[in-house]
């Protein structure tokens, strides 16, 4: 299981790497589409300049970001009551951890199943963007694609973590 979770590590920090790269260039799409509207008016040649699809291409590069980053950060991000595990020990704490990611194995499997669902159906309807046009079918299968490293990677860290009572180190 350690090649495997070696090679899942590694396409997900690709995955991190290429939402880091959706995040700056929606920053930057941002400011070049605020300068573009609000220098219109002081200099002339921005106001020749027509942005088509800004809010679509800002849209879709929050989701690469936001999709991009889940499977990396699936057993960082969780949340257990303080209350409830402050007084386990570390073995216990790691594996009602380890059983709370089972639950993101779940989380994860559900809405890759949907967004696959969702993709064939945008290819069947032959469904776009509204204004740039680019096709959906990708778009979801991308997200579908993030959402099953998610669950698997889930799976993987929490099985190990059940196994061994040891929290995971990435």
């Amino acid at each position: 299981m350690t090649t495997l979770q070696n090679l899942l590590d590694a396409v997900v920090r690709v995955l991190l790497w290429l939402a880091g790269v959706a995040l700056v260039a929606m920053m930057f799409v941002t400011i070049v589409d605020v300068v573009v509207r609000n220098f219109g008016e002081y200099i002339p040649v921005f106001r020749e300049i027509r942005l088509y699809g800004i809010l679509e291409v800002v849209r879709y590069l929050f989701l690469v970001s936001m999709a991009g980053t889940m499977p990396w950060g699936v057993e960082k991000s969780q949340v257990i009551v303080e209350l409830f595990t402050q007084k386990l020990s570390n073995t216990a704490r790691a594996r009602v951890d380890s059983f709370f990611l089972l639950g993101f194995t779940v989380f994860g499997g559900f809405m890759a199943y949907a967004l696959v669902l969702s993709g064939v159906h945008a290819i069947n309807a032959n469904e776009t963007t509204p204004d740039l046009g680019l096709p959906m079918s990708w778009i979801r299968f991308f997200a579908a694609f993030c959402m099953g490293l998610m669950g698997l990677r889930a799976l993987l860290i929490g099985i190990q973590g059940l196994r061994r009572g040891e929290l995971h180190v990435a």
